[in-house]
């Protein structure tokens, strides 16, 4: 009992010159004087320049700004109806299945959780893709792809027949 008396004093007397010295860090801590900062560096003065392009074209004219507009407004079937079908981009696209029907093959396809049949002819998706056939593992379209600002390449995409596990 006495030992165990005497290590509780021990352990307390250790305490007290540990928040001693503490105190006496914090101390000389909060006295010491911060170093000032260093001057900060001479400022270069500002030297206007010329600006050399004043008699090159100007890139943002209205005319060439109209020209391009309606070069990229310019679709490769400006003739033709758009189909409701090509409001959805082709990868929401799901192919359920085919069905004939009276001789006519038909793609059933799931857009936006609607069931639609789809025929050779028919457009689908935002890049003008025509379905050019339809088998009962997948749906063909010719897509027509913006190549550059004016031209149009054809680009052949399928829709496979989606297995549900």
């Amino acid at each position: 009992m006495a030992a165990a008396a005497l290590a509780v004093g021990l352990l307390g007397a250790c305490g007290a010159s540990d928040e001693d010295a503490l105190r006496q860090w914090m101390d000389a801590t909060r006295n010491a004087r911060a170093k000032p900062p260093e001057p900060l560096p001479e400022a270069k003065p500002y030297v206007a320049r010329e600006y050399a392009a004043a008699n090159a074209p100007e890139p943002f004219a209205q005319a060439k700004i109209g020209e391009l507009n309606k070069t990229l407004s310019d679709s490769p079937e400006a003739g033709r109806p758009r189909q409701p079908l090509e409001d959805y981009p082709l990868e929401n696209f799901k192919m359920l299945g085919m069905l004939k029907k009276q001789g006519e093959t038909f793609g059933i396809v799931r857009v936006d959780n609607k069931i639609h049949h789809v025929k050779v002819g028919q457009y689908l998706g935002q890049s003008y893709g025509r379905v050019v056939r339809i088998t009962d593992q997948e749906i063909v379209l010719r897509e027509l792809v913006r190549e550059g600002v004016s031209e149009w390449k054809e680009k052949m995409t399928s829709l496979k027949l989606e297995v549900s596990a």
